[in-house]
């Protein structure tokens, strides 16, 4: 699989582009290189799944076991931290009319969107495949609490962070420092429901910290830039000691939630500090960053179906034509949800008054 890998590192240092000494990007958290970001990491995980319906241990392989096996759940933190990021910055431009239409414009119509993708995988998971699952399950299913062979846990952090935000920033509409300590606070007590009383896997919690951190960020990133863009001296000591960092707490990870959530949040620091200095900009990769949800949420149902099909024991097969099928499902779902999107969210003409 390290060629797949390296035709996504051919892909990045191609359209990689590193500051001239002493300047660097000051757009680096704009919406566009977030999503470049976010197509990257989106590929990997492509690539992780895949790995739930093959098995893949050939000479070639390996090298892509051991980075798959580095990263775990690093593949999905720029998510959360990103949605964090860019929440808080729509928040400071617009305020509390922001927050007031989250619910519709945020909390509804992902879920929405959302519950078509689970009716795809009902149809695909009961009614190919004759899985049966129960209805409890089903039902569960619409909430990302439960799946039915679908990517779940995601949706569900997603769905709570959303509902947390609205709540911690319509008790404090003009203070935007303790809306965060709230969210923060919440967020914490979301993670301790999630490990203690649910007893849900670690994946659902041990990155939720990352939503809180990337609203932090956008609070802090001002003054942050002020310092570390003064000139590449500055830079590069603060970087080589956030590198060193999260070594350390990649070394200790698995010594409990608090070290990973610091491994997350330290390898976060890392890469936004590489954003400063260095941008990448390739059509392939803006092509996924526009795609992300569609890309990411339906790729399970090619595996499934071409699993089903009897083609879990040829890899490459595998891995390409789900990964052709899963760009041609994003094409046609985006394309019916721009259009559902444009019924469901149309402006409401205002009345005209008469004279």
């Amino acid at each position: 699989m390290i060629i797949f890998i390296l035709i996504l590192f051919a892909i990045i240092c191609s359209g990689l582009t590193v500051a001239k000494k002493n300047e660097f990007y000051a757009d680096y958290c704009s919406p566009k290189n977030t999503g470049t970001i976010n197509a990257i990491f989106s590929v990997l995980i492509f690539l992780s799944h895949c790995l739930s319906y093959i098995k893949m241990e050939g000479v070639f392989d390996q090298p892509y076991l051991d980075i798959r096996k580095f990263l775990g759940q690093l593949v999905v933190v720029t998510y959360l931290f990103f949605s964090g990021y860019g929440i808080m910055e729509s928040i400071k431009k617009k305020g509390t009319d922001y927050v007031k239409k989250m619910p519709v414009n945020r909390l509804f119509k992902l879920w929405y969107h959302f519950a078509i993708v689970v009716v795809m995988y009902i149809i695909v998971s009961n009614g190919i495949l004759k899985k049966g699952y129960p209805l409890k399950d089903v039902l569960l299913a619409f909430t990302g609490y439960t799946t039915l062979g679908n990517s779940n846990w995601y949706l569900f952090v997603t769905f709570a962070m959303y509902i947390i935000i609205i709540v911690s920033f319509l008790i404090f509409r003009k203070h935007k420092i303790l809306g965060v300590a709230l969210v923060t606070v919440l967020s914490v007590a979301f993670v301790y429901v999630e490990k203690n009383v649910l007893e849900l896997p670690a994946q659902y919690y041990n990155t939720v910290c990352c939503f809180p951190a990337g609203m932090m960020f956008s609070l802090v990133k001002p003054y942050i830039d002020k310092i570390l863009m003064k000139n590449d001296v500055i830079w590069f000591t603060v970087f080589t000691v956030c590198v060193g960092v999260f070594a350390y707490f990649s070394l200790n990870r698995n010594e409990g939630l608090t070290y990973y959530t610091l491994f997350t949040l330290t390898a976060l620091a890392v890469l936004v500090m590489f954003m400063m200095k260095a941008t990448i900009k390739h059509s392939i990769l803006d092509w996924f960053g526009q795609h992300i949800f569609s890309f990411f949420i339906l790729q399970r149902i090619p595996m499934l179906l071409i699993r089903h099909l009897g083609f879990a024991n040829r890899g490459y097969f595998f891995i390409i034509t789900s990964f052709f099928g899963t760009i041609l499902l994003s094409v046609l779902f985006d394309a019916a949800m721009d259009k559902l999107d444009s019924i469901i969210f149309k402006p409401r003409k205002k009345k005209e008054i008469k004279a």
